[in-house]
C-alpha cells in the first residue's frame, strides 16, 4: 500500500516549490498543464522521462499502475494540480446538465487516484496537490479546504477523508519584511489540515522530502535525518490569528446544477511525454472516448501500457 499525502493551498504559497529536494531520478510528476516548476534547476531535473502532461483522469490511473509495475526505481509521484483536472472535466462538460455528471466525476477521481493507494507498492509516496476554497463543514462552520467543482463532489466522495496526511500551506512575514513559507500540519482556526498526533510540529518547512523523513522517523521511533536537506528548516511556530470569514449561502441557479460552482480553465497546454509513451494520438483518443468508457465500464487495468 502506497503512502498518499494531500497538500492544499492558495496559488503561489509553496506547494510546487516543495518538490525541490526530492530525488528527480526517483520522482515522476503528472501535470495538467505546462506551467514551469518554481525552483532553481527544475528544467534540468524534470522533463522528458520524469514528467507527463495530461488532463485525463483515466490516463493518470494508467500511469500510476505502470509506474507501480514497470518503473520500480520510482519512489515518488506528484499529481499537480488535481484542481485543474476538475477544471478540464467541468469545462468539457459545461453543456451537460444533471447531477449524473458529478457522480461520474466523483467515481473517476476515486477509481483513478484514491483507490490506487491500496494497490500501489509500499515504497511509493503519492503527493496530491490542490487549491483551496472557502466552504462550510457538516456542522455549518466555515473552513478553508480542498477546492472542488461543487457540493455534489464534496458530499459524495469527501476527498480529504481518504488521506492520513493533509498539509495546508501557510505564510508568515519575517521581521525584515520577507515571507516565510511553511506547511501547517494540523487544523487551526478554519484552515483544514491533519496528521497523526505528535508526528510533526504545528508548522514545518514546505519540503516534501522533509515530510517523508518526519514520517519515517515517527514510524521507526528515531531522529529525523536531515542529510541533503539544503535549506533552513527552522520555521516560526507562531500561529496567525485569522479572521474567520462569513461563508454566504450560494445563490439560487436556474440550471439543473444548483450547487455547482463556476470554474474557469486558464491553462492551454495539453500534451504527452514520449518517455512514458503517452503520444498525442493516444491523448486525443483518450479525451474523445473518456466519457463513453467511464460510463460503460471504467478503466481496465489489464489494458494499461506506457
Amino acid at each position: 500500500m502506497a503512502r498518499a499525502i494531500l497538500v492544499i493551498g492558495e496559488p503561489g504559497t509553496g506547494k510546487s516549490r516543495a518538490i525541490k529536494d526530492l530525488d528527480p531520478k526517483q520522482t515522476v510528476i503528472i501535470k495538467p498543464n505546462k506551467k514551469e516548476l518554481p525552483f532553481k534547476g527544475s528544467a534540468v531535473k524534470y522533463g522528458k522521462g520524469n514528467m507527463v502532461v495530461t488532463t485525463s483522469l483515466p490516463q493518470v490511473g494508467k500511469l500510476l499502475m505502470d509506474i507501480n509495475t514497470k518503473f520500480k526505481g520510482v519512489k515518488n509521484v506528484i499529481i499537480e494540480d488535481i484542481t485543474h483536472f476538475f477544471t478540464k472535466r467541468t469545462v468539457d462538460e459545461r453543456k451537460v446538465t444533471g447531477f449524473g455528471k458529478w457522480m461520474e466525476l466523483a467515481a473517476s477521481i476515486k477509481q483513478n487516484i484514491i483507490d490506487k493507494e491500496a494497490i500501489l507498492r509500499d515504497d511509493l509516496t503519492l503527493f496530491v496537490i490542490g487549491h483551496v476554497a472557502e466552504k462550510k463543514d457538516k456542522s455549518g462552520n466555515p473552513e478553508l479546504s480542498l477546492h472542488t467543482p461543487g457540493k455534489m463532489l464534496d458530499n459524495n466522495i469527501m476527498i480529504p477523508s481518504y488521506f492520513t496526511y493533509m498539509f495546508h500551506t501557510d505564510l508568515i512575514e519575517n521581521a525584515d519584511g520577507t515571507m516565510q513559507y511553511r506547511f501547517q500540519t494540523n487544523r487551526t482556526a478554519f484552515k483544514v489540515a491533519k496528521t497523526p498526533e505528535g508526528m510533526f510540529p504545528l508548522y514545518i518547512a514546505n519540503n516534501y522530502e522533509l515530510i517523508k523523513r518526519y514520517i519515517t522517523a515517527y514510524q521507526t521511533d528515531s531522529e529525523v535525518d536531515l542529510t541533503g536537506i539544503d535549506e533552513d528548516i527552522n520555521v516560526s511556530q507562531e500561529t496567525i490569528k485569522y479572521t474567520v470569514p462569513e461563508v454566504e449561502a450560494p445563490a439560487k441557479s436556474s440550471s439543473e446544477d444548483p450547487e455547482v460552482e463556476d470554474v474557469v480553465d486558464t491553462d492551454d497546454g495539453l500534451s504527452g511525454d514520449e518517455s512514458l509513451d503517452i503520444s498525442d494520438e493516444d491523448e486525443a483518443q483518450e479525451t474523445a472516448s473518456e466519457e463513453k468508457a467511464e460510463k460503460k465500464a471504467g478503466p481496465k487495468e489489464d489494458d494499461l501500457s506506457i
